[in-house]
């Protein structure tokens, strides 16, 4: 395969459909078709399965992924580096996110360093720990906010210690005010998180043994406020979202005993052998660390 080709694979398997790929490409969807049966000749196997509703990568396909985004990151940062030897800093930055983290820290992170780096596109991927674990493993992102506990097996810098609080309806009376315990929590009706959402509230409900009787599975932050606000239960979450200014609908806010915290930070297969572009984001976030309060 020649690295035309293989950015080609790489953008259908991310966005779905030969058009998208086109579009993102600069080529006609005939032309992208045509590159994807080329390669299917020469692998030998299908790698996309055709729908009217776009594609879908086969197992084959799934399992060749990762050598290919490999070769394309490689030549990225190849790019990257002749850029910054001629004195021009160039390049594509792709950064998985979860919730919390974008809606606190991209506003302030992304503007400055666009600003002082201006070649340097960064795109941003929201998702769940279990997503930008799964992105960073294939190649899909260089580098993603992660969780200490849902960053096993990467290289990970922390970067802010957020602690975790438990999110009550506004009628709700704890033994003690503003605060609650974590027995009191044992058969509560409760509003939940996916399992793959946030691993650090999973890991509260096994380190203090509670069954807690969830009545909603929720994927995100401002999703659970709502059904708290409106009585479906308790929840843990994380500080972070209230620090900045979200809107706690009516609920009230109880200090966690015993105190629980996650340590939040970027993870990357290895920050040795981060792109040109990843390193200066890497150095940006290290500068913005303390002017942002991510480190406490």
């Amino acid at each position: 395969m020649t690295l035309t080709d293989c950015q080609i694979f790489s953008m259908v398997a991310q966005l779905g459909t030969f058009a998208a790929a086109a579009e993102q490409l600069h080529l006609t969807p005939s032309a992208i078709s045509h590159a994807v049966s080329g390669m299917e000749a020469e692998c030998g196997f299908l790698l996309f399965t055709r729908t009217k509703s776009g594609v879908k990568m086969t197992a084959a396909g799934e399992a060749i992924l990762p050598a290919i985004r490999q070769m394309t990151a490689s030549s990225e940062s190849l790019n990257q580096s002749i850029a910054q030897v001629n004195g021009t800093h160039k390049g594509v930055l792709r950064v998985g996110v979860f919730n919390s983290a974008c809606v606190t820290w991209m506003p302030q992170l992304l503007p400055p360093f666009r600003k002082e780096f201006s070649g340097i596109d960064v795109q941003i991927y929201q998702g769940s720990y279990a997503d930008i674990a799964n992105w960073l493993k294939t190649g899909a992102v260089e580098m993603g906010f992660l969780s200490n506990s849902s960053a096993i097996g990467f290289d990970f810098e922390p970067l802010y210690d957020d602690t975790l609080i438990c999110l009550a309806p506004a009628d709700y009376q704890p033994k003690r005010p503003g605060c609650i315990h974590a027995n009191e929590l044992q058969g509560q009706p409760f509003v939940s998180q996916l399992s793959d959402v946030d691993a650090d509230i999973q890991s509260y409900f096994r380190i203090n043994a509670l069954q807690v009787n969830s009545r909603c599975y929720i994927a995100d932050d401002q999703s659970m406020i709502s059904m708290v606000s409106c009585g479906q239960g308790l929840a843990i979450m994380p500080e972070l979202m209230f620090k900045h200014g979200a809107d706690y609908c009516g609920c009230q806010v109880l200090r966690l005993e015993p105190v629980a915290k996650r340590s939040i930070g970027v993870a990357c297969l290895a920050k040795s052998g981060l792109s040109p572009a990843g390193k200066q984001f890497l150095n940006h976030l290290r500068r913005y660390s303390k002017t942002m309060a991510m480190v406490e």
